[in-house]
Protein backbone atom coordinates (compact mmCIF):
# COMPACT_ATOMS: atom_id res chain seq x y z
CA UNK A 1 0.00 0.00 0.00
CA UNK A 2 1.50 3.32 -1.09
CA UNK A 3 1.30 6.06 1.56
CA UNK A 4 -0.09 9.37 0.27
CA UNK A 5 0.91 12.79 1.61
CA UNK A 6 -1.46 14.85 3.74
CA UNK A 7 -1.88 18.61 3.84
CA UNK A 8 0.36 18.67 6.91
CA UNK A 9 3.06 16.76 5.05
CA UNK A 10 3.09 19.38 2.30
CA UNK A 11 3.15 22.21 4.85
CA UNK A 12 6.16 20.55 6.49
CA UNK A 13 7.93 20.47 3.13
CA UNK A 14 7.45 24.22 2.73
CA UNK A 15 8.72 24.84 6.27
CA UNK A 16 12.08 23.13 5.72
CA UNK A 17 15.24 25.22 5.88
CA UNK A 18 17.54 24.87 2.85
CA UNK A 19 21.32 24.68 3.02
CA UNK A 20 23.92 26.03 0.62
CA UNK A 21 27.13 24.17 -0.16
CA UNK A 22 30.12 24.90 -2.35
CA UNK A 23 30.67 22.33 -5.10
CA UNK A 24 33.22 22.05 -7.89
CA UNK A 25 30.56 23.60 -10.17
CA UNK A 26 29.72 26.48 -7.82
CA UNK A 27 27.31 27.18 -4.97
CA UNK A 28 24.19 25.06 -4.78
CA UNK A 29 21.21 25.27 -2.46
CA UNK A 30 19.29 22.17 -1.44
CA UNK A 31 16.94 20.77 1.19
CA UNK A 32 16.26 17.20 2.18
CA UNK A 33 13.77 15.04 4.06
CA UNK A 34 13.56 11.40 5.05
CA UNK A 35 15.79 8.36 5.30
CA UNK A 36 16.51 5.44 3.02
CA UNK A 37 17.76 5.18 -0.54
CA UNK A 38 18.51 8.69 -1.84
CA UNK A 39 16.34 10.30 -4.50
CA UNK A 40 17.44 13.49 -6.24
CA UNK A 41 14.27 15.53 -6.90
CA UNK A 42 14.88 17.92 -9.82
CA UNK A 43 12.23 20.64 -9.88
CA UNK A 44 10.49 22.16 -12.88
CA UNK A 45 10.36 25.67 -14.28
CA UNK A 46 9.52 28.42 -11.79
CA UNK A 47 10.36 26.04 -8.96
CA UNK A 48 13.12 25.53 -6.41
CA UNK A 49 14.02 23.21 -3.56
CA UNK A 50 10.53 23.72 -2.11
CA UNK A 51 8.77 22.54 -5.27
CA UNK A 52 11.17 19.59 -5.39
CA UNK A 53 10.29 18.50 -1.85
CA UNK A 54 6.55 18.89 -2.46
CA UNK A 55 6.63 16.91 -5.69
CA UNK A 56 8.62 14.04 -4.19
CA UNK A 57 6.98 13.96 -0.76
CA UNK A 58 5.18 10.74 -1.64
CA UNK A 59 8.59 9.10 -2.08
CA UNK A 60 9.75 10.19 1.38
CA UNK A 61 6.62 8.72 2.92
CA UNK A 62 7.34 5.44 1.17
CA UNK A 63 10.86 5.00 2.49
CA UNK A 64 13.18 7.24 0.47
CA UNK A 65 15.53 10.09 1.37
CA UNK A 66 14.57 13.04 -0.84
CA UNK A 67 17.27 15.56 -1.76
CA UNK A 68 15.86 18.62 -3.54
CA UNK A 69 18.31 21.13 -5.01
CA UNK A 70 17.44 24.53 -6.44
CA UNK A 71 18.64 24.44 -10.03
CA UNK A 72 20.90 27.27 -11.24
CA UNK A 73 19.07 30.60 -11.36
CA UNK A 74 16.50 29.54 -8.77
CA UNK A 75 16.38 30.86 -5.20
CA UNK A 76 19.80 30.39 -3.57
CA UNK A 77 21.65 28.76 -6.48
CA UNK A 78 23.31 31.30 -8.82
CA UNK A 79 22.89 30.91 -12.57
CA UNK A 80 26.67 30.74 -12.91
CA UNK A 81 26.59 27.24 -11.39
CA UNK A 82 25.14 25.95 -14.66
CA UNK A 83 23.66 27.92 -17.55
CA UNK A 84 23.27 24.99 -19.95
CA UNK A 85 21.44 21.80 -19.09
CA UNK A 86 24.65 19.84 -19.63
CA UNK A 87 26.31 22.07 -17.02
CA UNK A 88 23.35 21.56 -14.71
CA UNK A 89 23.76 17.80 -15.03
CA UNK A 90 27.41 18.18 -14.04
CA UNK A 91 26.43 20.48 -11.16
CA UNK A 92 24.01 17.86 -9.81
CA UNK A 93 26.81 15.29 -9.92
CA UNK A 94 29.03 17.76 -8.07
CA UNK A 95 26.37 18.12 -5.38
CA UNK A 96 26.33 14.35 -4.94
CA UNK A 97 30.11 14.49 -4.46
CA UNK A 98 29.78 17.03 -1.64
CA UNK A 99 27.02 15.00 0.01
CA UNK A 100 29.09 11.81 -0.22
CA UNK A 101 26.49 10.01 -2.33
CA UNK A 102 27.85 7.60 -4.92
CA UNK A 103 24.62 6.60 -6.65
CA UNK A 104 21.11 7.99 -6.65
CA UNK A 105 17.62 7.66 -8.10
CA UNK A 106 16.70 10.74 -10.14
CA UNK A 107 13.14 12.06 -10.12
CA UNK A 108 12.79 15.00 -12.53
CA UNK A 109 9.73 17.03 -13.49
CA UNK A 110 8.76 19.22 -16.46
CA UNK A 111 11.39 21.91 -17.12
CA UNK A 112 13.82 20.06 -14.83
CA UNK A 113 13.69 17.07 -17.16
CA UNK A 114 16.65 18.12 -19.32
CA UNK A 115 18.95 18.47 -16.30
CA UNK A 116 17.88 15.02 -15.08
CA UNK A 117 18.46 13.50 -18.50
CA UNK A 118 21.88 15.16 -18.73
CA UNK A 119 22.91 13.83 -15.32
CA UNK A 120 21.99 10.28 -16.34
CA UNK A 121 23.62 10.62 -19.78
CA UNK A 122 26.83 12.34 -18.69
CA UNK A 123 27.30 10.45 -15.41
CA UNK A 124 25.68 7.04 -16.01
CA UNK A 125 27.59 5.46 -13.14
CA UNK A 126 25.84 7.80 -10.66
CA UNK A 127 22.18 7.14 -11.59
CA UNK A 128 20.58 3.80 -10.71
CA UNK A 129 17.07 4.63 -11.94
CA UNK A 130 15.53 7.62 -13.68
CA UNK A 131 11.92 8.82 -13.40
CA UNK A 132 10.68 11.69 -15.55
CA UNK A 133 7.24 13.33 -15.18
CA UNK A 134 5.85 15.51 -18.01
CA UNK A 135 9.46 16.34 -18.83
CA UNK A 136 11.04 18.22 -21.70
CA UNK A 137 13.60 16.24 -23.70
CA UNK A 138 13.38 17.56 -27.28
CA UNK A 139 14.40 21.09 -28.31
CA UNK A 140 12.04 23.96 -28.96
CA UNK A 141 11.16 27.46 -27.77
CA UNK A 142 8.52 28.32 -25.17
CA UNK A 143 6.50 31.43 -26.07
CA UNK A 144 7.67 34.57 -24.30
CA UNK A 145 4.07 35.42 -23.39
CA UNK A 146 3.91 32.27 -21.29
CA UNK A 147 7.06 33.26 -19.44
CA UNK A 148 5.80 36.76 -18.73
CA UNK A 149 2.54 35.42 -17.32
CA UNK A 150 4.17 32.66 -15.29
CA UNK A 151 6.73 34.97 -13.71
CA UNK A 152 4.21 36.86 -11.63
CA UNK A 153 3.35 36.11 -8.02
CA UNK A 154 -0.13 37.46 -8.66
CA UNK A 155 -0.76 34.60 -11.11
CA UNK A 156 -0.03 31.92 -8.51
CA UNK A 157 -1.87 33.86 -5.79
CA UNK A 158 -4.98 34.16 -7.96
CA UNK A 159 -4.92 30.46 -8.78
CA UNK A 160 -4.49 29.56 -5.12
CA UNK A 161 -7.42 31.75 -4.09
CA UNK A 162 -9.63 30.27 -6.79
CA UNK A 163 -8.68 26.71 -5.88
CA UNK A 164 -9.56 27.31 -2.24
CA UNK A 165 -12.72 29.35 -2.70
CA UNK A 166 -14.14 28.27 -6.04
CA UNK A 167 -12.73 24.76 -6.29
CA UNK A 168 -15.27 23.12 -8.58
CA UNK A 169 -15.32 26.02 -11.05
CA UNK A 170 -11.52 26.33 -11.07
CA UNK A 171 -11.03 22.62 -11.71
CA UNK A 172 -13.59 22.72 -14.50
CA UNK A 173 -11.76 25.59 -16.20
CA UNK A 174 -8.38 23.88 -15.81
CA UNK A 175 -9.66 20.60 -17.23
CA UNK A 176 -11.43 22.19 -20.16
CA UNK A 177 -8.52 24.52 -20.91
CA UNK A 178 -6.16 21.55 -21.04
CA UNK A 179 -8.14 20.16 -23.95
CA UNK A 180 -8.81 16.90 -22.11
CA UNK A 181 -12.58 17.21 -21.88
CA UNK A 182 -15.55 18.87 -23.51
CA UNK A 183 -17.28 21.60 -21.50
CA UNK A 184 -19.87 19.23 -20.04
CA UNK A 185 -17.29 16.50 -19.36
CA UNK A 186 -15.00 19.02 -17.64
CA UNK A 187 -17.88 20.20 -15.44
CA UNK A 188 -18.69 16.64 -14.40
CA UNK A 189 -15.07 15.75 -13.76
CA UNK A 190 -14.42 19.01 -11.90
CA UNK A 191 -17.41 18.38 -9.65
CA UNK A 192 -16.24 14.84 -8.91
CA UNK A 193 -12.67 15.93 -8.10
CA UNK A 194 -13.83 18.81 -5.89
CA UNK A 195 -15.82 16.33 -3.80
CA UNK A 196 -12.67 14.36 -2.90
CA UNK A 197 -11.25 15.66 0.42
CA UNK A 198 -7.81 17.16 -0.05
CA UNK A 199 -7.82 16.54 -3.80
CA UNK A 200 -6.25 19.89 -4.64
CA UNK A 201 -3.77 20.01 -1.76
CA UNK A 202 -0.71 19.01 -3.81
CA UNK A 203 -1.64 21.39 -6.62
CA UNK A 204 -2.00 24.20 -4.07
CA UNK A 205 1.40 23.32 -2.58
CA UNK A 206 3.04 23.37 -6.02
CA UNK A 207 1.57 26.81 -6.69
CA UNK A 208 2.71 28.06 -3.28
CA UNK A 209 6.20 26.81 -4.12
CA UNK A 210 6.33 29.12 -7.13
CA UNK A 211 5.90 32.30 -5.10
CA UNK A 212 8.73 34.81 -4.68
CA UNK A 213 9.08 34.73 -8.46
CA UNK A 214 11.78 37.44 -8.57
CA UNK A 215 14.21 34.94 -7.03
CA UNK A 216 13.19 32.27 -9.55
CA UNK A 217 12.97 34.39 -12.70
CA UNK A 218 16.64 34.07 -13.81
CA UNK A 219 16.34 30.29 -13.82
CA UNK A 220 12.98 30.40 -15.57
CA UNK A 221 14.28 32.64 -18.33
CA UNK A 222 17.27 30.36 -18.73
CA UNK A 223 14.96 27.33 -19.00
CA UNK A 224 13.05 28.99 -21.84
CA UNK A 225 16.03 29.01 -24.18
CA UNK A 226 16.20 26.58 -27.09
CA UNK A 227 18.55 23.79 -26.07
CA UNK A 228 20.32 20.79 -27.52
CA UNK A 229 18.77 17.49 -26.40
CA UNK A 230 20.81 15.19 -24.21
CA UNK A 231 22.40 12.09 -25.69
CA UNK A 232 19.63 9.85 -24.41
CA UNK A 233 21.21 6.80 -26.01
CA UNK A 234 23.97 7.12 -23.39
CA UNK A 235 21.52 6.56 -20.53
CA UNK A 236 22.12 3.04 -19.25
CA UNK A 237 19.82 2.94 -16.21
CA UNK A 238 16.18 1.78 -16.25
CA UNK A 239 13.98 4.78 -17.04
CA UNK A 240 10.29 5.45 -16.40
CA UNK A 241 8.55 8.31 -18.21
CA UNK A 242 5.10 9.46 -17.08
CA UNK A 243 3.31 11.93 -19.31
CA UNK A 244 -0.15 13.42 -19.73
CA UNK A 245 -1.81 12.41 -23.00
CA UNK A 246 -3.21 15.92 -23.47
CA UNK A 247 -0.24 17.95 -22.23
CA UNK A 248 -0.18 21.30 -24.05
CA UNK A 249 2.83 22.71 -22.19
CA UNK A 250 5.23 19.83 -22.79
CA UNK A 251 3.89 17.88 -25.79
CA UNK A 252 3.49 14.10 -25.41
CA UNK A 253 6.01 13.78 -28.24
CA UNK A 254 8.67 14.26 -25.56
CA UNK A 255 7.71 10.91 -24.02
CA UNK A 256 7.74 9.24 -27.42
CA UNK A 257 11.19 10.72 -28.10
CA UNK A 258 12.54 9.38 -24.80
CA UNK A 259 11.10 5.94 -25.48
CA UNK A 260 12.70 5.86 -28.93
CA UNK A 261 16.17 6.89 -27.73
CA UNK A 262 16.68 5.40 -24.25
CA UNK A 263 17.58 1.69 -24.41
CA UNK A 264 15.65 0.65 -21.27
CA UNK A 265 12.61 2.95 -21.08
CA UNK A 266 9.02 2.38 -19.93
CA UNK A 267 6.26 4.92 -20.59
CA UNK A 268 3.16 5.35 -18.46
CA UNK A 269 0.46 7.55 -19.99
CA UNK A 270 -1.71 9.65 -17.69
CA UNK A 271 -5.11 10.90 -18.78
CA UNK A 272 -5.04 14.66 -18.52
CA UNK A 273 -2.72 17.57 -19.06
CA UNK A 274 0.40 19.02 -17.47
CA UNK A 275 -1.22 19.08 -14.01
CA UNK A 276 -2.25 15.43 -14.22
CA UNK A 277 0.24 14.10 -11.65
CA UNK A 278 -0.70 16.70 -9.04
CA UNK A 279 -4.42 16.48 -9.68
CA UNK A 280 -6.09 13.86 -11.81
CA UNK A 281 -3.46 11.13 -11.41
CA UNK A 282 -2.59 11.94 -7.79
CA UNK A 283 -4.14 8.68 -6.61
CA UNK A 284 -2.62 6.43 -9.30
CA UNK A 285 0.68 7.83 -10.62
CA UNK A 286 2.56 7.71 -7.27
CA UNK A 287 1.65 4.04 -6.98
CA UNK A 288 3.02 3.41 -10.46
CA UNK A 289 6.29 5.14 -9.54
CA UNK A 290 6.77 3.39 -6.18
CA UNK A 291 5.97 -0.03 -7.60
CA UNK A 292 8.31 0.54 -10.55
CA UNK A 293 11.12 1.60 -8.22
CA UNK A 294 10.69 -1.45 -6.00
CA UNK A 295 10.40 -3.98 -8.84
CA UNK A 296 13.70 -5.54 -9.97
CA UNK A 297 15.05 -4.21 -13.29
Amino acid sequence: MVVAPTAEDFRSCMAETPRTVTTSAGSMEYAERGDGEPVLAVHGTLGGWDQGLVGAEFLRLNGYRVIAPSRPGYLGTPLTTGRTFAEQGDALAALLDVLGIDTVIVYAVSGGGPAGYELAARHPERVTKLVQVDSVCIPGPIPSRLSSIAARDITAKAQLWLLRHATRLTLTVLLQGAGTYTRSEAAQRGTALAAIPGCTVQLEAVLAASMDSARRRPGMRNDFKIFEPARLDRITCPTLVLHGRHDKIVPPASADYAKAHIPDCDVHWMDGSHVAFALEAADTAPTVVVQWLTDPH
